[in-house]
């Protein structure tokens, strides 16, 4: 099973309804190693949905391309589906300066266009 159907499937079965919250994100890196990448991250693109909105990450990836193709990477996390828009609006700004600034990004999945787990490491 993919990592995307795995949160899928996680965000169907909540107690309460909730959003998943998703950043697409575009990559550029500095350096490599092996074992590790550094560089800095953009942020692209962000949504909003139910789970029952989406099927399946190549669907989502591709309406993410349809909008712009020019991301590699997803953070996402979940929010109650009963909160106001402003709740969500204000949740996606910190999601976006979390990226911006490397910090909390542990409490994201994040997912590359493969639909492979991405571990955030900061320097």
């Amino acid at each position: 099973m993919s990592k995307f159907q795995e949160l899928l499937a996680m965000a169907r079965y909540q107690a309460e309804p909730v959003k998943l919250l998703m950043l697409f994100t575009k990559s550029s890196i500095e350096t490599a190693s092996k074992e590790v990448n550094k560089g800095y991250i953009q942020p692209v693109m962000c949504v909003d949905k139910l789970p029952e909105e989406l099927s399946d990450f190549a669907s989502l990836s591709k309406e993410a391309d349809v909008i712009n193709p020019d991301w590699d990477l997803i953070f996402i996390t979940s929010i109650s589906a009963n909160v106001d828009s402003s709740i969500i609006d204000q949740s996606m700004k910190s999601i976006v300066t979390d990226v911006q600034t490397g910090k909390n990004t542990s409490m994201y999945v994040v997912l590359d266009r493969e639909d492979n787990l991405v571990e955030m490491v900061g320097s």
